[in-house]
């Protein structure tokens, strides 16, 4: 039997947080969760999770700073990374992609687009998605 995927969700909404993460457990996903961008880099050494779902704004470090902070990280410089943000334009999408995301999802979204869009980003991580 294969290991538990292992997803860690930042968010600074606490609701939100919760939401997301009842969300990807109702589905079978181990889920670590961070309401800060430095919690979720202290969290993402630590824990080494498989995947991170991300907010873009939050105050301190946010989610770009976030991203970047992994990817200059060898242990997390390949982790799959998916912004899920309130932010909706085109640019702010090709931003999110140019901070080498691997998915960008806006909110509201619901339950299928979430599941779906983890589901493609751990079959292959490589794809960068719009």
């Amino acid at each position: 039997m294969s290991q538990q995927v292992r997803i860690l969700v930042v968010d600074d909404e606490l609701p939100l947080l919760n939401n997301i993460t009842s969300i990807l457990e109702l589905f079978g996903f181990q889920c670590i969760r961070a309401n800060s961008g430095y919690e979720g880099l202290i969290q993402a050494i630590a824990e080494q999770p498989d995947l991170v779902v991300c907010d873009v704004m939050m105050p301190g470090i946010d989610g770009y700073g976030l991203l970047k902070m992994l990817r200059n990280y060898p242990a997390t410089k390949n982790l799959p990374f998916i912004f899920l943000t309130a932010l909706a334009d085109v640019i702010d999408r090709k931003k999110g992609m140019e901070h080498g995301a691997n998915a960008y999802l806006t909110k509201p979204f619901n339950t299928k687009e979430l599941v779906d869009l983890v589901k493609l980003v751990l079959a292959d991580p490589t794809q960068f998605r719009l």
